[in-house]
């Protein structure tokens, strides 16, 4: 018997065993790579796509403060001509915020950078003195998507307490209904 042809032969199939477990061994830790990598941009992308709805909401609370000061300008030019009706200048306190916020709503939210935001339904009406506008946020890479949705509600603040500088802008704006898509 040829004990150097089987010593051979047994070292080349010992050889394949371990190169095979070493390429198999491999390709667990690259799918494993890449699936931590995957799950790590999914993340990413999906708080990108949340900073989209949180800049949206920063920028709509820097229009209520803006239209708080115009309605009150306009109210207190009412008085100026007619200064005994304290209740046709909170009137026109109230139609005044109502129309700037809803001529400026849609500027102010919209975003067109990569975490693009947009209103879906575009019906900006005040029912009574409340706004609901519902946003989406995406935000894409050249292979993830987010979305995420929220409504975003913007209430009238009451003539008053603007005019004694009672008002704080951020109890007439808040998140509702906040979802992730994906």
């Amino acid at each position: 018997m040829n004990n150097k042809g089987s010593t051979m032969v047994l070292l080349v199939i010992a050889m394949a065993v371990i190169m095979a477990l070493g390429v198999s061994i491999l390709n667990i830790a690259l799918m494993q790579y890449n699936i931590r990598n995957y799950s790590t941009n999914s993340k990413q992308s999906f708080y990108r796509a949340e900073d989209g709805l949180n800049e949206a909401f920063s920028n709509i609370y820097s229009l209520i403060e803006d239209a708080s000061q115009r309605a009150l300008h306009e109210a207190e030019e009412y008085l100026n001509l007619y200064p005994l009706d304290e209740s046709g200048a909170e009137s026109i306190f109230s139609a005044e915020f109502k129309n700037y916020v809803t001529a400026n709503f849609k500027n102010r939210a919209e975003s067109n950078s990569n975490q693009s935001v947009y209103i879906r339904g575009h019906n900006l009406l005040f029912f009574g003195n409340r706004l609901t506008a519902h946003l989406v946020s995406v935000y894409s890479t050249d292979k993830i998507e987010k979305h995420v949705e929220a409504d975003i509600v913007v209430l009238v603040p009451d003539y008053l307490n603007v005019k004694n500088n009672a008002f704080r802008a951020v109890d007439f704006i808040m998140f509702d209904n906040w979802v992730n898509v994906n």
